[in-house]
């Protein structure tokens, strides 16, 4: 594994994954992201942090508050979660809802310190889903706040 530090926080990459230089996304709520791929892989994970207007939009560390980001992606896209869950860590909550997306599978997950969110986005064609599953789960888990 590769730690990879990133501007606010750091994740840990398989040696077959890295950053790929060309990002087209563009979503005003967010940093610029960092996407990330393995060598000859079927999907793109992107992470970036979040941004937020006031105060008063900003989660907290609460399972709920992450849930309904997590929420809040479907329903903005009109689309209902497949799956859905929350955790918690010693340095904030995650959590993570996945969507059918026009023939793709979209898995996104929210980590917040109380303080900040990052969100992370993973994206490959619908019957590839599991092929990098652990990798993606891996690589979120070991996402931390520097």
């Amino acid at each position: 594994m590769m730690r990879l530090n990133l501007d606010g926080y750091s994740l840990d990459l398989p040696p077959e994954w890295s950053g790929l230089e060309d990002v087209t996304y563009s979503d005003p709520s967010t940093l610029p992201p960092v996407a990330l791929a393995a060598e000859g892989g079927t999907g793109r994970l992107m992470v970036a942090e979040m941004l937020f207007d006031d105060d008063d939009e900003q989660p907290g560390g609460e399972p709920e508050e992450l849930e309904a980001l997590a929420r809040a992606w479907g329903k903005r896209r009109r689309l209902e979660p497949l799956e859905m869950g929350t955790h918690e860590r010693p340095d904030g909550v995650v959590a993570t809802a996945t969507y059918l997306v026009r023939g793709c599978f979209v898995q996104i997950w929210f980590l917040s310190n109380g303080d900040r969110v990052v969100q992370a986005s993973y994206v490959c064609p619908w019957d590839e889903r599991d092929n990098e599953e652990a990798d993606r789960e891996a690589i979120v888990r070991s996402l931390r706040w520097s």
